[in-house]
């Protein structure tokens, strides 16, 4: 089977080189307000607007981009063309909104295509910008092909590259085990089987240290010395804070691909939830939709199989061993007791089991006892 996948490098770039990448994510970000600001002339009619200047006659109207990548401003004049046909078809069952303009401030990024550069052990060369040093921690696998590579900043200065490659991928072995998942606050995961994993709450942990720097960096004067110097330390938290989350996923979701060849999990309203107030925090701090897809790709790539139970079905509210349904179940209620057959057990695991059961009656594959678990452990 044939994939995308990413390989992620920390690049360091000298001074003149960092000033000139720097120039590349303005230019770049020039080109997109510009035919958001041509996109924005359209009237409540929909009235063509006048036709938006190509990169070429950008470049002509803007000595300075000559300065950078033709291949990153092309890239980007792309991405707005394919943005405008995704927002006029027909076919998407969820309609795009307006495109909004790029900000200085944020996530600073460039992509080439794979003829504008070249990797190798230590460095990586960028058309216009040379040979930049490159931390390969880990090798991009014979054999692949290099697609593009997207280059870009985040808001503590550092700088990376993405290598995005199309590689043939090998699919796990077949362990016959399945498994249902319930996802919560307090235990990230809770299985059928025993499986569980704890809630790091990477967020909940520094939130006292990234408190102190925001209340320190909201005493200085904006656009002084001090101020960009407590704005790096705020964005230091959050990064380190993102790291983790990341780096927490991605180990989780592994293990479940290689444990597992059915996993069966909650189709969860994470935008819905995180109207509550009282929980909105603690669910972005979980980061379920980044699971969510983690997991999906990583199934798909490796042979396995991901299914998703409506998320009203009552998976919390029903007993696992007969059937019969507590309507009176409450959020506090952390042990779930059924008054038909007498079953007493943790409300987690009684929604797992419950999850996996519904996931298998939905799930079109037909599953022997040795290609999937039929009786819930």
């Amino acid at each position: 089977m044939m994939t995308f996948k990413a390989f992620k490098y920390r690049i360091y770039p000298n001074k003149p080189q960092e000033i000139l990448l720097n120039k590349t994510f303005g230019c770049v970000r020039v080109v997109w307000n510009y035919q958001v600001e041509v996109f924005n002339q359209f009237d409540k009619n929909k009235t063509e607007p006048e036709q938006a200047l190509t990169t070429t006659q950008l470049k002509k109207k803007f000595e300075w981009m000559g300065e950078v990548s033709a291949a990153a401003l092309q890239q980007k004049e792309m991405d707005f063309k394919a943005f405008k046909r995704n927002y006029f078809s027909t076919t998407r069952k969820k309609k795009l909104g307006r495109p909004s303009f790029k900000k200085r401030d944020s996530t600073q990024s460039y992509r080439l295509p794979n003829q504008k550069f070249t990797l190798n052990n230590n460095s990586i060369r960028l058309e216009k910008i040379g040979k930049v040093k490159l931390v390969l921690d880990r090798a991009v696998p014979t054999g692949c092909q290099f697609r593009s590579v997207t280059i870009s900043k985040n808001n503590c200065g550092q700088f990376f590259a993405s290598v995005l490659v199309e590689i043939g991928i090998i699919p796990k072995p077949k362990t016959g085990k399945s498994i249902g998942l319930d996802i919560g606050i307090k235990t990230f995961l809770t299985g059928n089987d025993g499986f569980t994993v704890e809630n790091p709450k990477y967020f909940r942990e520094n939130q006292t240290k990234l408190k102190s720097a925001q209340q320190h960096l909201s005493r200085k004067k904006k656009g002084s010395l001090r101020y960009n110097k407590a704005k790096l330390k705020v964005a230091r938290i959050h990064n380190d804070i993102a790291n983790k989350r990341q780096d927490f996923i991605q180990r989780t979701t592994t293990k479940l691909v290689n444990e597992y060849d059915f996993i069966a999990i909650e189709d969860l309203n994470v935008t819905g939830m995180v109207k509550n107030h009282k929980l909105a925090k603690s669910i972005s701090d979980a980061a379920f939709s980044k699971f969510y897809a983690t997991l999906s790709y990583k199934a798909a790539w490796y042979g396995k199989e991901v299914v998703k139970v409506d998320r009203w079905f009552a998976s919390s509210k029903t007993c696992s061993g007969c059937g019969w349904k507590n309507e009176n179940l409450t959020l506090s209620d952390r042990t779930f007791k059924c008054k038909s057959c007498g079953l007493e057990l943790g409300r987690d695991l009684n929604a797992s089991k419950n999850i996996l059961r519904e996931a298998l009656r939905v799930s079109s594959a037909i599953r022997t006892p040795s290609e999937g678990q039929t009786e819930i452990a």
